[in-house]
């Protein structure tokens, strides 16, 4: 668990750090499909259970997509806020981000219990399936 941890947490470092550059060739739309595209690869390769040196690349591709996501769409969240309710959006989304949060390991842990690669077949495919949909951005 701590090498996934870990591999996860050095790709949301590289997402973050290359957020920039990405959005300056790609645009806000195509930041964000490739955004999901990462995190739905890296989900759906956790759900094939393979060799931990895979799944470790697999948590690295989620942490990817969810650092350049995270940064592009709280961007674009506050942007479109005025600027003197962006701190109430903020607030709001970060309270409704914790309530729910418990929401997704109740529901993963349901889903596992009928098969262990459920979850991650599931979310996985969610987020691949969303990505070719988003259009946001100049470029997209």
């Amino acid at each position: 668990m701590g090498l996934l941890g870990a591999a996860q947490s050095l790709g949301g470092a590289l997402g973050g750090l290359l957020v920039g550059a990405v959005l300056g060739r790609l645009g806000e739309g195509r930041t964000l499909r490739l955004a999901l595209g990462l995190a739905g690869l890296g989900l759906l390769g956790g759900a094939l259970l393979p060799p931990w040196p895979l799944l470790a690349g697999s948590a690295f591709l989620l942490g990817a997509g969810g650092a350049l996501f995270g940064a592009v769409a709280g961007a674009i969240r506050l942007g479109e806020a005025p600027p003197e309710l962006r701190g109430r959006v903020a607030g709001g989304f970060l309270f409704l981000s914790g309530a729910l949060a418990p929401l997704g390991p109740l529901l993963g842990g349901a889903l596992a219990g009928v098969a262990l690669p459920l979850p991650f077949l599931l979310a996985g495919g969610l987020l691949l399936g969303l990505a070719p949909l988003w259009r946001r951005g100049r470029a997209a």
